[in-house]
Parts: structure tokens; C-alpha cells; sequence
């Protein structure tokens, strides 16, 4: 049974990480604030290039035949944009992604799946992503049969640089598929793991995103209706430059999405951690009344035992 001192020990440590626990809360809460509201302020621009892209399209009978975002290709070579967090305490929340990618990879690579079995390249986003995929590559190779491409930092992470760089590799056709897996906030503090295909796009459903609501009034909530624009040059010219514009504010809004997760996730986990803390604490304090009750009773029967010897 634990002394005292012990005790005592083992409380001053508790209490010291409750104080570190509430202060990265209180941090996190601070940094999710700031990223719920520049996640805000972002969505009307990203509300407006969706619009313009889906007008654009809608004044386009077909796009090109030459055109690669919309050409129908086989499903040979495959990149996994994977978007994780450069640091833990934030639950499960990484761990949720990389199970999606796995079943993903799992779905494609299956010996039950007819034809050609793809190849499927990682771009890692964020240290535990590179740390976790990097880790099951280097155990044994039939682990992860698929390679990684290129791992980059969150925090370092640009929208416009991994936007275009994603439309570049299309454009190229050194992939057939483009996919993103993230944390999609909602709902407050909510977050779930997310997958949402970026190439090849699906034209009814960009022109299907741009059209009024067909109940209620046809108030467009983008900007000015579709008969006041006028594009120079002409909108099959202009057809590559707002489809990456287009990309470039949807990598954009997932980036973000991905970082409020974060925030939420670790200011959650902070807070339980603070009330566990509490809870331990209090656990403890009884404990080590109860051993210091114990003593005394014990000195007192010692010293009884020694008056009546006495006596």
C-alpha cells in the first residue's frame, strides 16, 4: 500500500499536467475560433467561383472533346490527397482518415476485384500521415500496396500551390482519379472523416450547383444573375483557368475545414483531460486522508498499548 508521500507525489504531478491540459484547452479554443472565422469568411468567395464555373459550363452546350478535366478515363493510376494533422491530442480524429484510406485501398487492391488492379500513389498531408503510412511501408510491402508520392507539413501546406499542382497532374494524365480524404467539420464541434473525388469533375453536377432554387424566390445567392455576365474571351477559352480557380477554392475550403476539426478535436480532448484530472485528484485526496487517518489511529494504539504497559 502506498505511503503518504507517495501520495502526495503522484497529486503534485496530476495537478501540474491538469495545468498544462487547461492551458493548451484554453489555446486551442483561442486558434479554433480564429479558423472557424477565416472558414466563414472564406465560403462566399468559394460560394462564387462554384457559381461562376457552373454558369460557365451552362453557357458551354458540351466541354471540348480535348478538354482533360471532363474526358472519361480507365481508372489506372490513382492519387490519394490524405490531409492529417502535424500533431497528436486530438483523438481519433487522424486515425478515422487513415482507416477510410486503408478500406479505399483495400476495395481497389482486393483479389476479388475484376481487371487490371490500379496503381494507387499517397500524397501525404501533415506528420502523422507520413508518420503513420511511412511506418506500414517500411514494415513489410505487401503492408501497403501502394507507394507514396510526396509527404509536406500541414502547417506549410498551401491551397494554390496543392490546387494547381493537382490540376497539373490531371491535366498531364499522370492520374486518372483524384481524391481527397479530410475531416469535414459540422455541426459545431463535430468532425467525421470525408472523402470527396476532385478529378474528374462531374459536369451535371457543377451545372446542377449553379442553377436557382427551384422553389421560393429566385434570389441568387452568388452575385448577379447569369445574363449580366459577360465573358472575355470567350468561355471555352476560359473554360481552364475558372475550373482551376474552381479547384483551387474547393482545396481551399477543405484545407480549412480540416484545420478547424483539428482545433475542435484537441479542445475537446483537452477539456476531458482537465476533468478527468479533477476526478483523479479527488480520488487521490481521499486516499491520502484516509492513509493519514490510518497513521494516527495507529500512533494512538501505540500509545495506549504503551500506558497500559506502563500502568
Amino acid at each position: 500500500m502506498a505511503n503518504t508521500r507517495e501520495v502526495k507525489n503522484r497529486l503534485r504531478g496530476v495537478r501540474k499536467t491538469q495545468q498544462i491540459t487547461r492551458a493548451m484547452k484554453m489555446v486551442a479554443t483561442v486558434k479554433l475560433r480564429h479558423a472557424q472565422a477565416a472558414l466563414v469568411n472564406a465560403r462566399p468567395y468559394a460560394e462564387r467561383m462554384r457559381a461562376l464555373a457552373a454558369d460557365l459550363l451552362a453557357r458551354i452546350d458540351s466541354p471540348p472533346a480535348d478538354n482533360p478535366f471532363f474526358s472519361p478515363r480507365h481508372s489506372k493510376n490513382i492519387l490519394f490527397v490524405i490531409v492529417s494533422a502535424d500533431r497528436g491530442l486530438c483523438g481519433n480524429m487522424n486515425t478515422n482518415v487513415f482507416r477510410q484510406v486503408l478500406r479505399a485501398v483495400d476495395d481497389l487492391t482486393a483479389p476479388a476485384h475484376k481487371g487490371q488492379k490500379p496503381e494507387i500513389q499517397l500524397f501525404l498531408i501533415g506528420r502523422k500521415a507520413k508518420d503513420f503510412f511511412t511506418a506500414r511501408q517500411n514494415a513489410r510491402a505487401e503492408d501497403l500496396p501502394c507507394r507514396i508520392m510526396e509527404t509536406v507539413n500541414f502547417a506549410g501546406m498551401d491551397a494554390v500551390r496543392l490546387g494547381s499542382q493537382c490540376c497539373d497532374l490531371y491535366r498531364k494524365g499522370r492520374f486518372d482519379r483524384i481524391e481527397l480524404f479530410y475531416n469535414e467539420s459540422f455541426s459545431g464541434l463535430q468532425h467525421r472523416p470525408a472523402r470527396k473525388a476532385l478529378f474528374p469533375l462531374d459536369l451535371s453536377q457543377m451545372r446542377k450547383d449553379g442553377r436557382p432554387p427551384t422553389a421560393g424566390p429566385a434570389v441568387s445567392r452568388a452575385g448577379p444573375p447569369a445574363g449580366n455576365i459577360i465573358f472575355e474571351p470567350e468561355c471555352a477559352a476560359m473554360l481552364d483557368d475558372v475550373i482551376c480557380g474552381y479547384v483551387v477554392s474547393e482545396v481551399r475550403r477543405i484545407l480549412m475545414e480540416a484545420e478547424v476539426a483539428e482545433y475542435a478535436a484537441r479542445m475537446l480532448m483537452m477539456d476531458l483531460a482537465t476533468k478527468n484530472a479533477d476526478d483523479l485528484i479527488s480520488a487521490m485526496q481521499l486516499t491520502m486522508n484516509k492513509l493519514r487517518q490510518l497513521a494516527i489511529t495507529n500512533e494512538l494504539a501505540d500509545i495506549t498499548t504503551g500506558a497500559e504497559a506502563v500502568g
